[in-house]
């Protein structure tokens, strides 16, 4: 058993493991309720993301620092044609109405999607 991933947001490191479950690497959470055990938080009571065989360490590292690492979006923020919300520039949707980015319509042979 070897720790990959500790964080005080239960939904990131649940978010891991999934990640790692898909690429069929064993993982378990450690203290996945302990942060809630005292108001004051410590690092000994974060969720903690682990393989179950150390043989997976190296493997489950290099697809979590991928995700990890991963730039973020260069797209600026977008105002939403149907509803004027203005959007983050990393989301393709409207998170007000579920309006599709214009850029986001358009697919590879660059025909506008029906």
């Amino acid at each position: 058993m070897k720790e990959v991933f500790v964080n005080q947001d239960h939904a990131r490191v649940g978010y891991y493991k999934s990640v790692l479950d898909e690429a069929g690497i064993q993982s378990y959470i450690r203290n996945e309720y302990g942060n809630n055990i005292t108001d004051i938080p410590s690092p000994l009571f974060f969720p903690t993301l682990c393989v179950v065989n150390d043989e997976d360490y190296e493997s489950a590292m290099g697809i979590l620092g991928d995700i990890y690492y991963a730039p973020t979006s260069q797209l600026p923020d977008w105002n939403c044609p149907k509803c004027a919300e203005w959007i983050p520039g990393s989301f393709d949707l409207c998170w007000a109405c579920g309006e599709l980015r214009a850029e986001a319509k358009i697919n590879s042979n660059g025909d506008e999607n029906t």
